[in-house]
């Protein structure tokens, strides 16, 4: 018969592998312009949200759009940036000429931003956004992405 074998106890993961558990509904989006957008019109507030996250200690985030239809003229911070009197490192590369803009928000909390922009022409422009959200450990934050289409007129 055999003997059974003795097995190691179970130890805890490190705080390093161990694994983040948030709600599954940590979600950036994209609002579009509430009202009508017209062209030679503006400027127009996108508001970027993060929401249902927590303890992440940086958040990426791309938006996307089309710039023959939109014309971007500033990025701001958002208001969540400073709740708390939080220490925050915004930092915005673009380029609006391919309709790109890249966003990091470095701090624990929840992260915002807007984006203003110029209807430049008649047509619809989808504000696609992706990217990246990690905890304090390094481990990855799922995210959803919810994007907005606006039609210039």
């Amino acid at each position: 018969t055999p003997v059974p074998q003795a097995s190691a106890p179970l130890q805890p993961p490190s705080p390093q592998q161990a694994p983040t558990s948030l709600s599954p509904m940590a979600q950036v989006s994209v609002t579009p312009p509430a009202g009508d957008v017209r062209v030679g019109a503006g400027p127009y507030l996108v508001p970027v949200y993060v929401s249902g996250i927590s303890r992440a200690s940086t958040i990426t985030v791309t938006v996307t759009f089309n710039p023959a239809i939109l014309r971007m003229r500033t990025v701001q911070e958002g208001s969540f940036l400073r709740q708390g009197a939080a220490n925050v490192v915004f930092t915005r590369n673009t380029d609006a000429a391919s309709g790109r803009i890249d966003l990091t928000f470095v701090r624990t909390g929840d992260a915002a931003a807007a984006i203003q922009f110029d209807a430049g022409a008649s047509g619809m422009s989808q504000v696609a956004v992706s990217g990246v959200a990690t905890n304090p450990t390094g481990g990855t934050i799922p995210l959803q992405f919810v994007p907005a289409s606006i039609v210039v007129r």
